[in-house]
């Protein structure tokens, strides 16, 4: 594992540009409109964090598993694949790479539950798990350490400052972030800092008595960070997008929106 993000297999390998995501989009495009791809996409989202809650996983393993489906899907699409059992798959690999394994046989027969309502259970076994497993491996180059914005979150907040309930707001919005694809676009710090940035501009930040935080007019501070600031602005752009787009998302429309995508020639 690298020691830092810029020795990275991320950094190196699974960075992409905007031409190379919209190019990944094309095939599902002639079916769905971009919104309804976007709701899609957070549809999946949603059913991966609702197996990690029935499997008891900690964050970071959840963010793991949305950062290897969004990948998968650079080069696939969802109308050829069956993006249920890739994301099943991208959980069993996130709980071994992020160093809390659980038996392949408690995954799948947990997605069994999990998506009884939706798809009347699970229609797949371990062993089609595990095949697939090679396939994804494959999928991803075997690049599979992903660093996260949550490390930077908490030391800039602690650097700051930050109370407790502020931290907790810009942790939030990092989790939301996963629902864009800013992930693939931009460095984990900067993703940090536009959650910091979205907390501070929406007034949910609040700096102890005396802090760097409480001392500082934090516009200033944004305006003298040796970082790409328009990056910054534009992942806060992106997280707020998202946000306008799930506020008129349906979770119980989702299931008719996929089986229509998927019977589509």
């Amino acid at each position: 594992m690298a020691a830092n993000y810029w020795a990275s297999t991320q950094r190196n390998h699974w960075m992409i540009d905007r031409w190379t995501l919209a190019k990944s989009k094309e095939e599902d495009l002639k079916y769905v409109s971009e919104a309804d791809y976007v709701k899609l996409r957070i549809w999946f989202c949603h059913l991966i964090q609702k197996l990690a809650k029935r499997l008891q996983l900690r964050q970071q393993v959840v963010a793991t598993a949305f950062v290897y489906f969004k990948r998968f899907y650079l080069n696939n699409s969802i109308k050829a694949t069956d993006p249920i059992l890739v994301l099943v798959t991208c959980v069993y690999l996130a709980t071994k790479i992020e160093e809390c394994p659980i038996h392949i046989k408690m995954v799948t027969q947990e997605a069994k539950t999990v998506f009884q309502a939706e798809f009347g259970g699970f229609p797949y076994d371990s062993s089609k798990v595990a095949e697939f497993e090679f396939y994804l491996l494959e999928e991803l180059e075997f690049y599979l350490i992903i660093w996260h914005p949550y490390r930077s979150l908490t030391q800039i907040c602690n650097e700051l400052g930050m109370r407790e309930s502020g931290l907790q707001y810009a942790w939030f919005i990092v989790n939301d972030s996963y629902r864009t694809d800013v992930s693939l676009l931009y460095p984990p710090h900067l993703i940090s800092l536009a959650a910091i940035y979205i907390t501070v501009v929406l007034n949910h930040a609040d700096f102890t008595p005396g802090s760097a935080g409480d001392q500082r007019d934090m516009k200033q501070w944004f305006a003298d960070l040796n970082v790409d600031i328009k990056s910054v602005i534009e992942i806060s752009q992106e997280i707020l997008a998202i946000y306008e787009v799930w506020a008129d998302w349906k979770e119980e429309k989702m299931l008719l929106l996929y089986k229509e995508l998927r019977s589509k020639s």
